[in-house]
């Protein structure tokens, strides 16, 4: 378990170590960065395949690496809810969330609530495109269908 756990701090630093290096890249201007605004806040978001409730956390923060760039970690779960954020903007949710001392050591699903979220049209084509959709769909109407006993 120990070795699994070290892993994952090591992943997470690493990410913390990379979000930095490309706020650099912004804020120097690097012409590979070019078409983001170098004048804006930069916020990092470091996303894990599944929820780490504490990674926010104080305790765990103090193993990460001090950068100038504020990190978010948030699962892929989290991150579906942040791309499908109606109001307030992204923006505004991750500055509100930076600027409250207490939410911002929770999970980023915390800020969701009580949020205007929409669909997400991507995840609804990807599985709008499964056989298993079509299925569905036939015996739907199949079940609205009054004739069909």
């Amino acid at each position: 378990m120990l070795d699994r756990t070290s892993a994952a701090l090591r992943q997470l630093k690493h990410a913390y170590k990379q979000v930095e290096t490309i706020a650099a890249l912004i804020t120097s201007k690097n012409p590979k960065f070019s078409h983001i605004a170098a004048n804006r806040p930069v916020q990092g978001l470091v996303v894990t395949r599944e929820p780490f409730h504490t990674a926010n956390a104080p305790f765990q923060k103090e193993m990460q690496p001090n950068t100038d760039t504020p990190v978010t970690v948030c699962s892929v779960a989290e991150l579906e809810h942040l791309v499908a954020l109606r109001d307030p903007s992204v923006s505004q949710l991750l500055g509100e969330r930076l600027a409250d001392p207490l939410a911002s050591t929770y999970s980023l699903d915390i800020a969701f609530r009580g949020r205007n979220l929409a669909r997400n049209a991507i995840l609804d084509a990807g599985w709008d495109s499964y056989p298993w959709k079509w299925h569905a769909d036939l015996c739907r109407g199949a079940a609205a269908d009054p004739r069909v006993a």
